[in-house]
């Protein structure tokens, strides 16, 4: 798992190399999209980190995604993604996955030219254990010194199993989600404010089965600079504790280079 925090020196590097260039899709919230998309020809590096901490037991999962964007123009941007995600339980059994997405996003319309901003997303993965599809739609809008962005998000996976027999299996996952956040600029380079998201998951038949739903919500902040951005957020499960598919709190880190 050491391995896996030295990813975090490498914009690093890149920042240290590359010049200053123009102002990308920067983010202002963690889990929710913004509709913005990348300049044609930019290029943006994103290194996300995410800790997610205790079910029923002691439970700490770690994943990470390292990034790469790029503009391709006429309202269009696409990404190729790096994924390590680990697991332990109170077993000391560690799980751990590699894989890779590819994401493609399509800006419907601007947050500031339009009465609101609108763009679809996609995005195919694959890993050691699973296949998925993601659909969203993304809606955000600023009004004054205040932004506002919605998502609603579809997961449809393939993900092997073992069954009763140890036979391994493929069977299917879903997921929906709606994701919400409101900022308030500080100034123009740094934001507060809160982020919430409903994720609803059914889980194959060899994790259960049957509907899981947990709602969190938390603070978060972010901050621009020349070339770079970062946004991060803190969020406990809100209500009552759903602890056999969800953690009782998720932190996450985001941190962009653009070039």
């Amino acid at each position: 798992m050491k391995n896996r925090y030295l990813l975090a020196l490498l914009p690093l590097l890149i920042f240290a190399l590359c010049p200053d260039s123009s102002v990308g899709n920067r983010r202002h919230f963690t889990y929710a999209y913004e509709s913005a998309v990348l300049p044609k020809a930019s290029h943006e590096l994103e290194i996300w980190n995410t800790v997610r901490l205790n079910r029923k037991v002691f439970y700490h999962g770690l994943d990470t995604r390292t990034e790469f964007e790029f503009g391709l123009g006429g309202n269009f941007q696409t990404s190729l993604y790096l994924n390590l995600s680990s697991e332990m339980d109170a077993s000391g059994y560690t799980d751990q996955l590699l894989g890779f997405s590819n994401e493609w996003k399509y800006k419907i319309l601007d947050a500031a030219a339009d009465p609101i901003g609108a763009a679809l997303y996609a995005e195919g993965s694959y890993s050691n254990s699973e296949i998925e599809l993601e659909g969203k739609i993304i809606l955000d809008k600023q009004i004054g010194d205040f932004l506002l962005a919605f998502n609603a998000v579809g997961e449809h996976s393939y993900v092997n199993g073992k069954g009763p027999t140890s036979v391994i299996l493929m069977q299917t996952e879903d997921v929906a989600e709606f994701d919400g956040g409101a900022a308030y600029f500080i100034t123009q380079n740094f934001t507060v404010g809160v982020e919430a998201y409903q994720h609803t998951k059914h889980p194959p038949s060899f994790e259960g089965g049957g509907i899981y739903s947990a709602f969190f919500a938390g603070l978060s902040l972010s901050y621009s600079g020349p070339n770079w951005w970062t946004a991060a957020s803190v969020m406990p499960q809100i209500g009552t504790p759903e602890l056999t598919q969800h953690e009782k709190l998720e932190a996450r880190l985001l941190l962009a280079f653009e070039f």
